[in-house]
C-alpha cells in the first residue's frame, strides 16, 4: 500500500500539470483556456516553459524513466501548439473543441535498462496523431480520442475517454480526473510483448492482445506572479490481466508524475 500510495502521489503531479491547464478557474491565465478561442484571434502571445516527467511502466527491474520536455502554448488561427502537442482546430463552439493533432509517446524500453531485461529488442517513443473532441462547461470536461502511430513502430492504435472537473482552492487549482485507455493488439505487443527471438529460460513468449485500461489522475497548479505558473499531474493506470501477465511486468500498474512551469511572454497577463 506505501508503494502504492508513492505512486500514486507521484503520478497525480504529472497529470494535474495537465489537467489544471484545462480548467475553467482562472481562465485568464489558463493556456488551455487560450487555446478554446485559437479560432477567434489572428494569434496569441507565447507561452514557454520546460516539465519533467518521471514515469514507472511497471517494467521488470525497471524503477523509472525520467524524461524532461520543452511545454509550448501558442495559436495563429486555428494552428496552435498546445505543450507537447501540435494540431489544427477543425471546429470549436463555446462547450466544445474537435481537433487534430500530433503528440509524442514517450514509452521506450532498452535491454541496457535491467539485468532482467537482457536480450529483448529495443522498444522505441514514437509519434501518434489522431483526431480529439473536448466538451466542457461548469460540469467539467470530457475528452474522447483516437490515435495511431504514425512513425509505424509500434503500428498501434489507441481509443480514450476522460474526464476531468477542476476545483479552486483559494490560489490553487485542483483538478481531479478519471478515464480509460484501449489499446490495440499491435500496440500492446510492441509494448509489452515477448517475441521469440526474446524468449530465455523463466521469459516465454507471450501475445498480450488489446486491452484496456483505467486510470485516475490528479492535476494542480497556480499562479507564481503575473508570468509565471507551475504545473503537477500525477496519474496511476491500472493494468488489464493482458498487460500485467506479461513476462516483462512485475506490477498492477504505472504512474506518472509530471511537474512544470510556464511563463507568460505577453506584456501582462490575458
Amino acid at each position: 500500500m506505501t508503494i502504492f500510495f508513492r505512486r500514486l502521489v507521484t503520478l497525480g503531479i504529472l497529470m494535474a500539470a495537465f489537467a489544471a491547464m484545462q480548467s475553467r478557474a482562472s481562465s485568464d491565465t489558463n493556456p488551455q483556456d487560450q487555446m478554446e478561442q485559437a479560432a477567434t484571434r489572428a494569434g496569441s502571445s507565447w507561452i514557454v516553459g520546460g516539465g519533467l516527467a518521471v514515469a514507472n511502466r511497471g517494467y521488470i527491474g525497471y524503477s523509472h524513466e525520467v524524461t524532461p520536455f520543452p511545454l509550448i502554448f501558442y495559436h495563429n488561427g486555428r494552428f496552435f501548439f498546445a505543450g507537447i502537442s501540435v494540431g489544427y482546430m477543425a471546429s470549436y463552439g463555446r462547450h466544445y473543441r474537435l481537433s487534430f493533432d500530433i503528440k509524442p509517446r514517450i514509452n521506450r524500453l532498452r535491454a541496457s535498462d535491467s539485468p532482467q531485461l537482457a536480450g529483448i529488442q529495443t522498444r522505441k517513443w514514437s509519434l501518434d496523431g489522431g483526431i480529439k473532441l473536448d466538451t466542457f462547461g461548469r460540469w467539467g470536461r470530457f475528452s474522447t480520442e483516437l490515435s495511431h502511430d504514425l512513425l509505424n513502430r509500434n503500428k498501434g492504435t489507441e481509443f480514450g475517454r476522460a474526464y476531468r472537473y477542476a476545483i479552486p482552492l483559494g490560489k490553487w487549482n485542483l483538478t481531479p480526473g478519471l478515464g480509460v485507455r484501449w489499446q490495440s493488439a499491435s500496440l500492446t505487443s510492441y509494448y509489452y510483448g515477448v517475441s521469440p527471438a526474446e524468449v530465455i529460460p523463466g521469459r516465454p513468449a507471450y501475445e498480450p492482445g488489446a486491452a484496456t485500461s483505467p486510470y485516475v489522475s490528479l492535476g494542480l497548479s497556480t499562479r507564481l506572479g503575473k508570468r509565471w505558473r507551475f504545473l503537477a499531474n500525477l496519474q496511476y493506470t491500472r493494468y488489464p490481466s493482458a498487460i500485467h501477465d506479461s513476462p516483462l511486468i512485475d506490477r498492477s500498474g504505472s504512474s506518472l508524475l509530471f511537474i512544470g512551469f510556464l511563463y507568460n511572454t505577453a506584456s501582462r497577463s490575458r
